[in-house]
C-alpha cells in the first residue's frame, strides 16, 4: 500500500503558496523528505496529518482520505514535530504514557508501553526525571518515544536531528535505522541535511518552492550522469587529454590517485574514449559511467525541475 499519495494539493498562506499543485506518491521503508527551509516540507506533512486542510486537491495516507477520515489517519501515524515539544512538569515516563493515552491506550497499558519505548530510545535511566532537565538530544528521543508509543504504521519526523551535537545526532540516526530494519513503522524523515538521508533512507522526495522536484529511490536520483565517465589507464595523460580535446571532451584528475574524469560533449558516447585512447597510445583498463553524489543530485534537482524527474 502506498504510504502517502497527494493529487493536485495546493496550500496557500496569504500571498505565499506553500504547496503548489503537488502530485506525488511516496512509498518505501525510509524516505527522506529533502529541501531547503521554506520548501514546503512541514506543510506537506501537516496536510497529510489532517492538521492543515488543503485549499484544493486530495491527500491519502495508507489508503485513507485525510479530509474524510482524519481520526483514522492519525491513529495509524506517529508524528514528531520540529522544536521543543514537551509538557512542563511531566517526567519522560509520564510524557510518553500520556501520549499513549491520547492515542487510545488504557492508562495501565500506556504506562507499561512507555517503559518499553523509553528502553528502546535509550532513556531508561532518565525516565523519572522532569523533561525540563533533559538535554536537546534527550528531548529528541522522548519526542520519538511519544510518536511511536501506540505502534503506528508510519512515522513522520520533522528535523529530528536539528540542533544536536554529532554524538547525539548519530544516536538519533541509529535509532531511525533500527526502526527501519526492525519491523517498526515506515519512516518519512523531513530534513535539509543530506547526510541524514544518505545514512538512513533508501528513497527521497525533493521539494523546492512548494513543488516536488524528484520522488523515487536514491539510486535513481544519483543515476549515472550522461556524458561523464570515470576512467583509469596506462600511458600519458597529457596525450589522452589532447586526443579527447579533438572532440571537445575534457579530462580532469579525480580525487583518487590514478583516476580521471572524462566529460564528453552532448551526442558522444564511450566510443569516443576508446578512439581517443587509441590515438594517444594509452591502454584503458577501467571505464564506468560516473554516479553523482547525493549533494550533486540534490542541487541539480532543485536547480532544474526537469533534471531529476
Amino acid at each position: 500500500m502506498t504510504l502517502l499519495a497527494l493529487h493536485g494539493v495546493h496550500k496557500r498562506f496569504g500571498q505565499t503558496a506553500a504547496l503548489r499543485d503537488v502530485t506525488v506518491e511516496i512509498d518505501g521503508r525510509a524516505i527522506g523528505l529533502l529541501g531547503p527551509n521554506g520548501a514546503g516540507k512541514t506543510t506537506l506533512m501537516r496536510v497529510c496529518l489532517g492538521l492543515l486542510r488543503a485549499d484544493r486537491g486530495r491527500a491519502f495516507v495508507l489508503g485513507l482520505d485525510v479530509a474524510h477520515q482524519p481520526a483514522a489517519v492519525r491513529a495509524r501515524l506517529g508524528y514528531a514535530m520540529e522544536g521543543p515539544d514537551r509538557i512542563a512538569g511531566l517526567s519522560g515516563l509520564e510524557s510518553v504514557a500520556y501520549a499513549g493515552e491520547l492515542c487510545g491506550l488504557p492508562r495501565r497499558a500506556a504506562v507499561l508501553r512507555a517503559h518499553e519505548i523509553l528502553d528502546l530510545v535509550g532513556l531508561d535511566d532518565a525516565r523519572a526525571r522532569p523533561v525540563e532537565e533533559y538535554s536537546t538530544g534527550m528531548h529528541q528521543r522522548v519526542k520519538l518515544a511519544m510518536a511511536i508509543v501506540h505502534d503506528p504504521e508510519l512515522l513522520l519526523l520533522d528535523e529530528p536531528t536539528s540542533g544536536l551535537d554529532p554524538g547525539s545526532r548519530d544516536d538519533v540516526l541509529d535509532l531511525i535505522i533500527r526502526l527501519r530494519d526492525g519491523g517498526g513503522p515506515a519512516v518519512v524523515l523531513s530534513t535539509h541535511l543530506l547526510h541524514d538521508v544518505e545514512r538512513t533512507c533508501d528513497a527521497a522526495v525533493i521539494m523546492h518552492a512548494g513543488q516536488v522536484r524528484f520522488a523515487g529511490p536514491l539510486a535513481a536520483l544519483q543515476r549515472a550522469t550522461s556524458g561523464q565517465f570515470e576512467i583509469r589507464f596506462d600511458g600519458d595523460a597529457t596525450a589522452l587529454a589532447a586526443a579527447l580535446a579533438r572532440s571537445r571532451a575534457q579530462l580532469a584528475p579525480a580525487r583518487r590517485p590514478g583516476t580521471y574524469w572524462a566529460d564528453l560533449p552532448a551526442g558522444e558516447d564511450a566510443g569516443a574514449l576508446w578512439q581517443a585512447a587509441e590515438i594517444a597510445g594509452v591502454r584503458l583498463w577501467h571505464l564506468e559511467p560516473r554516479e553523482q553524489s547525493l549533494e550533486e543530485a540534490f542541487l541539480r534537482a532543485v536547480a532544474d525541475p526537469e533534471a531529476a524527474t
